[in-house]
């Protein structure tokens, strides 16, 4: 008895490891880079890996700013995305710290 694909195969399959596997390359990129210590370097390398497999097929739109347009037939190709999921480590912890860093402050009691 041959049951469908679960969400969890659905979610979880080669693509998405392949797209972790580049973000944390391009968040050891950037942790080389800045020469940061290796407890720095292991956060960069997670948060670079869980970012690209958050975002996922919609890295070449995010980044489309930067990039600029991609040929139809190329948006989705599994190169393409690698690439993206590596340029989404770079940058991911950057901006996730700015994020954080531009958050209003809320005054207690008021």
């Amino acid at each position: 008895m041959s049951q469908g694909p679960s969400l969890f195969t659905e979610i979880f399959n080669e693509r998405g490891a392949l797209l972790a596997l580049f973000g944390a390359m391009g968040g050891a990129v950037r942790s080389a880079a800045l020469k940061t210590t290796w407890r720095e370097g292991l956060r960069v390398i997670f948060i670079g890996s869980v970012t690209s497999f958050g975002v996922g097929v919609l890295a070449p739109t995010l980044l489309k700013p930067w990039i600029g347009d991609l040929p139809a037939e190329m948006a989705g190709a599994l190169g393409t995305l690698c690439a993206a999921a590596f340029l989404v480590g770079l940058v991911s912890v950057t901006l996730i710290e700015r994020m954080i860093d531009h958050q209003p402050e809320q005054e207690d009691g008021k």
